[in-house]
């Protein structure tokens, strides 16, 4: 991190102050309204229009059947809701946390697995759980934590995950956080070149995967292009 990263990042008058943005829906897709009243869809929703994601989840689904598919979906958004709020607010500070193990105790027991790490590794927060948005790449997003890991200023994002995964199975978190690191130098003028996947299993298994904006951006750059050829929709006038 160069001098003036470093002064920026730690002088609060410094730090630019992101707005909440408007939340809307449209056919199973999530859309951000900026403060000019412009529409963006959410780069999640951009990651699940890719070729194939729609085919692989349909087979998914088929193979176990929908009710179990309900269930497992269902199991894993409130284990991976109630671990963010953990993290948020353990990085905020809260000594106590134990008022969260009555809420998810799966979530609450996976967070202990994690938290060795995040005092080893995280050292400044500078905005969690904030809602951002792009207009170059015409994206926007809600990130999970910017701030200082390591000694470097970098984008991080906090996963639950059923089973331990393999690297080549997570390119999209890749390219999520590239498109956050991205968001924010647009507004900021500060870059950020690393991106860091904190991720645990059920069992307990901790994997981080430390990543380097530079090699992902392309990768978002056709991504958006595909997403908006593809478009049957016009998002500003939804």
């Amino acid at each position: 991190m160069n001098t003036e990263t470093y002064l920026k990042v730690y002088d609060p008058k410094a730090q630019f102050e992101f707005p909440e943005l408007v939340v809307h829906t449209h056919e199973g897709m999530r859309f951000y309204e900026a403060p000019d009243g412009l529409k963006y869809p959410s780069i999640t929703t951009v990651l699940g229009k890719q070729p194939g994601k729609q085919k692989g989840l349909q087979e998914w689904r088929k193979r176990i059947g929908e009710e179990q598919a309900r269930i497992v979906s269902g199991k894993a958004a409130r284990r991976g809701t109630a671990f963010h709020n953990i993290c948020e607010d353990y990085l905020n500070g809260m000594e106590d946390i134990t008022h969260h193990k009555d809420k998810n105790f799966l979530a609450y027991c996976m967070f202990n697995e994690m938290k060795s790490h995040l005092d080893e590794k995280i050292h400044k927060v500078v905005l969690q759980e904030q809602t951002m948005y792009s207009p170059k790449y015409k994206v926007a997003g809600r990130c999970d934590f910017i701030g200082v890991y390591d000694s470097t200023l970098a984008v991080v994002d906090f996963k639950t995950t059923t089973t331990p995964k393999k690297e080549e199975w997570i390119e999209d978190y890749f390219i999520q956080c590239t498109a956050y690191a991205s968001m924010y130098e647009e507004h900021t003028g500060i870059g950020i070149d690393d991106i860091v996947i904190m991720m645990v299993a059920e069992d307990g298994q901790v994997q981080i995967f430390e990543k380097r904006t530079k090699d992902y951006i392309e990768k978002l750059e056709t991504m958006m292009d595909q997403f908006y050829e593809n478009l049957d929709v016009n998002l500003q006038q939804m």
